[in-house]
């Protein structure tokens, strides 16, 4: 049941994201009334709230620069940027946020202040969470998209196909860890581990070397043993 709880908190956020403007409050409420019924949801959010100073981090991320322009400046934290968006959503829910003043006044510098916010709060958002519960199908979709990324070779014309390839298969290996130490959570190696794994997710785009060779080594250092073969096959990617 729980499980089907959350693939509907999952299907909510996709609604969202490919809404039109329009109808987006109307779906930014499903999306928390879906969020609302799974209980592991709600846990998860309650864990990075007990740490999260709201009016503070607002005050961070909700910002006049010197020039009198507004941005909208999202926290490196990852329990921050759950709780931020979650607090965002209540309160626009609630009407103590307007919604389509606050998009277009801290989204709308450049572009389509719509689709600004829904890459830069919602998706973020979106897959933490799918991390956390190691959501196969954002996590698939996330690696398709590196992918996808790699393929233009006009843009990295200095990296060879072989690097590419590392670079896809490190990622990979990253998320398959991530799924399998999920059961394993208390230990602080495993914790550890799993941050350097979700790091060497969002730093595979970067297509820097020496960034992902320096988290993989960390890995191994971690000496988990359920992932110990998985750790072996990274680091033989890489050649470390």
């Amino acid at each position: 049941m729980e499980n089907n709880q959350i693939e509907n908190f999952f299907i909510a956020v996709d609604d969202l994201i490919n809404c039109k403007f329009l109808v987006a409050e109307y779906k930014i409420q499903k999306l928390l009334q879906a969020l609302a019924n799974s209980d592991e949801i709600v846990s998860l959010i309650g864990e990075c709230l007990e740490q999260f100073n709201r009016d503070r981090e607002f005050a961070k991320a909700y910002i006049q620069d010197g020039n009198g322009d507004f941005a909208c400046n999202m926290p490196e934290e990852e329990y921050k940027i759950i709780s931020l968006v979650f607090c965002t959503l209540i309160d626009i829910e609630n009407k103590k946020i307007d919604f389509t003043d606050f998009v277009k006044r801290f989204f709308g510098k450049e572009g389509n202040a719509f689709e600004e916010f829904i890459n830069k709060m919602i998706i973020p958002f979106r897959n933490l969470i799918a991390e956390a519960f190691s959501y196969k199908k954002i996590l698939d979709d996330k690696i398709e998209n590196v992918e996808q990324n790699f393929s233009d070779e006009e843009e990295f014309d200095n990296i060879t196909e072989e690097d590419q390839d590392a670079f896809i298969k490190t990622q990979k290996i990253a998320v398959q860890i991530l799924s399998e130490l999920e059961y394993s959570k208390g230990e602080k190696c495993v914790s550890n581990a799993m941050i350097i794994c979700r790091s060497i997710i969002k730093t595979t785009s970067l297509r820097d070397s020496e960034i992902t060779y320096s988290l993989a080594l960390a890995l191994k250092s971690c000496k988990l043993k359920q992932v110990k073969f998985l750790v072996k096959e990274m680091c033989d990617i890489l050649e470390i």
